[in-house]
């Protein structure tokens, strides 16, 4: 779908309101060695928007979507996610990511998938660590930490 040769890693779904957050996703992914396909990147003149959104969403390992009052809104968004969950019903959560960047209640089938919540966070750089710590596990499948937890039989509470 892009110049670059290899697989698409993440197709990111957003409303047009949100390309900045869209954006800023996709860069932090791709600074992480991560191939995203992103609608106001990709999608240059010439393209058939439906077509290039069908092969995002397919071609790409997992699809992002940039949960917001506007993504709720957006006809085309809910079809990416929709297909995203198609795609594997039985690991929804290996090929559906969500990122909640507004403080909304997230509500239907959204609602059973786990999303990463970047409303609270306030610097960029605890968002970038956020974001990409939380697409790996997605991706791995598991959240084990890298630190071994204390033995709790020490006597603290």
């Amino acid at each position: 779908m892009t110049g670059d040769a290899g697989p698409l890693d993440f197709f990111v779904s957003y409303s047009p309101a949100d390309e900045r957050w869209a954006s800023w996703i996709a860069w932090t992914l791709e600074e992480a060695g991560y191939r995203t396909v992103l609608q106001a990147w990709d999608f240059v003149a010439g393209t058939n928007f439906v077509d290039f959104m069908d092969r995002g969403v397919s071609e790409s390992a997992a699809v992002i979507a940039v949960l917001s009052r506007n993504y709720e809104r957006s006809r085309y968004g809910r079809m990416e996610w929709q297909a995203a969950l198609r795609a594997d019903p039985d690991a929804p959560e290996r090929r559906l990511l969500t990122v909640r960047v507004e403080d909304i209640p997230v509500e239907g089938l959204l609602a059973t998938i786990t999303y990463v919540d970047l409303v609270p966070v306030t610097d960029p750089a605890a968002a970038r660590d956020l974001l990409l710590t939380r697409v790996r596990q997605a991706l791995d499948g598991r959240a084990r930490p890298s630190l071994r937890p204390a033995y709790p039989g020490d006597g603290r509470p």
